[in-house]
């Protein structure tokens, strides 16, 4: 049924954003640490990576990402209806994962973010997270679901720690965490250079990916 990809999409986001807005408020009331509470915010993301692209990859894809189905569309891997009912179900995913974890940890359902995300360091390191990370999936692609999701976890895992902008890839998610007034928070204000840097990836990403991956 073709219903099930785009529900799989619109779960595996809500479950995405919970993972990454709830284990940050987790770390938050445990430690005051901002290392730790960086690497339990790492860690808990690329695990939940690993476990969704394993377990949606077969219905959707596991996109989870509006920047994972422009690139498959480019790629001819994704119809134009489907990539604009894909974005839908992923924002709206985020949207309501993003309140659901507020309220797990006792936040006002949506409340707006004052973590200010700014400047051209972070915005250069957003570019080449969001385009390391298509150059993973497509680098990855021939060789099984599971080896994808296995890259696709590390690699985020490793960009919360080697980018300024802790790798977020992903204009969906990216949206949510202004929701969220806690670790894993983006101000509105800085949400639009965030979105450029990603889209500015996603380019970059594509003309690489037409010269290794043909």
């Amino acid at each position: 049924m073709k219903n099930k990809k785009f529900i799989a999409e619109f779960v595996g986001s809500v479950f995405l954003t919970m993972i990454v807005v709830g284990s940050g408020m987790m770390a938050e009331n445990l430690t005051n640490d901002n290392a730790i509470r960086l690497l339990a915010n790492a860690i808990a993301t690329g695990a939940g990576l690993f476990v969704l692209i394993n377990t949606f990859a077969e219905i959707s894809g596991a996109h989870f990402n509006p920047i994972v189905s422009l690139a498959m569309y480019f790629k001819k891997k994704l119809s134009k209806q489907n990539l604009t009912i894909y974005i839908i179900m992923q924002i709206f995913g985020c949207l309501v994962g993003v309140a659901l974890a507020n309220f797990f940890f006792d936040h006002q359902v949506y409340e707006l973010s004052t973590k200010s995300r700014n400047g051209l360091p972070i915005i250069i390191s957003e570019i080449i997270a969001t385009t390391g990370l298509l150059l993973v999936i497509f680098g990855s692609i021939k060789s099984g679901k599971t080896i994808i999701a296995a890259n696709v976890g590390f690699y985020i895992t490793a960009g919360y720690w080697f980018t300024s902008s802790t790798s977020f890839a992903n204009p969906a998610i990216s949206l949510a965490r202004t929701f969220t007034e806690s670790f894993t928070g983006i101000a509105f204000f800085s949400l639009p250079y965030y979105l450029l840097a990603q889209f500015l990836g996603l380019i970059l990403a594509m003309l690489i990916i037409n010269r290794l991956f043909r």
